[in-house]
């Protein structure tokens, strides 16, 4: 009798634990459904045939400007479109600024194809091209998005005008062992949830992750978190990620130096004093805190001896990594603005005049 009381206990906490599941799975599904509708209903939505699947493409500013800016993510930017706008705003009454994502972002297709650089790259310019948008470009990439931008200003130097690096990834030869092959724990966290029938869950994630912004609109930051969600629930993000280091490296050695004018915008590697470090909120700052674990030593904002080690390495990132691709890419000048990585957004108004800066001289 106990034996069969169990029994009947423990099915019905199962039968629980599975209705519990599919109402998660349904209140997913309808969630993503109703993103993808408020997205398109505002005007976030402008999908473009790249071949086997389709790449979202957005265009603000003059379209009949100066130039046309194609701004390129970094690792799994879900809203681009949205948190650089700020910065991209002075851009717009003279320029045309594009905003592609890549497969699995936002309202991306998710793609099983090889996230190559070289298939990325090709993405970006069939969906340019698909969209009606003619080259030459400037290319505007943040992030992990300066290995797609590096290749393509190598491979197709006559499609570029110009490059603007906004703090991306310090592009280096890896050696074998110190290769990438595991995703972001996060990342793929998030993905085998939905997988599980959990994206349920995922609102309250994205929400822990991206806190609200005070200068976001209720439709910007509802937009947010839907470009968020969506993101989360691809595996072509995750296959990305893994091609990290063998991009890095593909790029690093197909790299040809040429004269198309670079700008390096150096922001987290851009401290040249204490004063600087102090006045972005010292090492508590999350952004230095995670450099700080390089060095294996805890945040302590008053210690002098821990800022001149901050300090040394900065400068150390600067004229070695960063100017060593700077020769390697050739006509690249780097400038500081020290700040934290998502420069644009932390720093809008003065990330964009140095653009401007950049471009007027472009113009003459």
């Amino acid at each position: 009798m106990k034996a069969k009381k169990a029994c009947k206990i423990i099915a019905a906490i199962i039968l629980t634990l599975l209705a519990l599941w599919l109402m998660v799975w349904i209140s997913s599904r309808i969630r993503l459904k109703q993103d993808r509708a408020f997205l398109t209903e505002n005007g976030y939505a402008n999908l473009i045939s790249v071949g086997d699947h389709a790449v979202n493409v957005l265009r603000y500013g003059n379209e009949n400007g100066q130039h046309r800016i194609v701004a390129i993510a970094g690792f799994g930017d879900p809203d681009p479109c949205i948190s650089w706008r700020r910065m991209t705003a002075a851009l717009e009454a003279e320029n045309q600024v594009i905003f592609a994502d890549r497969a699995g972002c936002g309202l991306s297709d998710n793609t099983s194809q090889e996230r190559t650089v070289e298939n990325i790259v090709a993405d970006y310019r069939t969906a340019l091209q698909n969209a009606g948008v003619p080259a030459p470009y400037i290319l505007l990439p943040h992030s992990i998005g300066g290995i797609y931008a590096s290749y393509w200003v190598s491979r197709y130097p006559d499609e570029i005008e110009a490059v603007i690096f906004m703090d991306t990834s310090e592009i280096k030869e890896y050696a074998p062992d110190q290769m990438r092959t595991e995703p972001d724990p996060w990342y793929l966290l998030a993905y085998r949830l939905d997988r599980l029938g959990a994206g349920g869950l995922g609102n309250l994630a994205v929400k822990a992750m991206l806190p609200e912004k005070a200068y976001y609109t209720a439709a910007e930051q509802r937009a947010e978190y839907a470009f968020a969600l969506l993101t989360f629930q691809n595996s072509a993000v995750i296959a990305e990620d893994v091609m990290m280091s063998a991009n890095m490296n593909t790029v690093w050695n197909t790299l040809v130096p040429n004269d198309v004018p670079k700008l390096y915008i150096a922001a987290e590697f851009g401290y040249n004093t204490k004063e600087e470090l102090t006045a972005d909120g010292g090492l508590d700052n999350p952004d230095r805190a995670n450099w700080l674990k390089f060095f294996h030593l805890p945040p302590d904002t008053d210690d002098d001896t821990l800022y001149d080690r901050y300090l040394a390495f900065c400068k150390k990132m600067r004229e070695g990594t960063l100017s060593a691709y700077a020769d390697h890419s050739g006509n690249c000048e780097i400038v500081c603005l020290p700040g934290d990585h998502c420069i644009y957004e932390q720093k809008p108004e003065a990330c964009s005049r140095i653009i401007l800066d950049f471009l007027a001289g472009l113009d003459g």
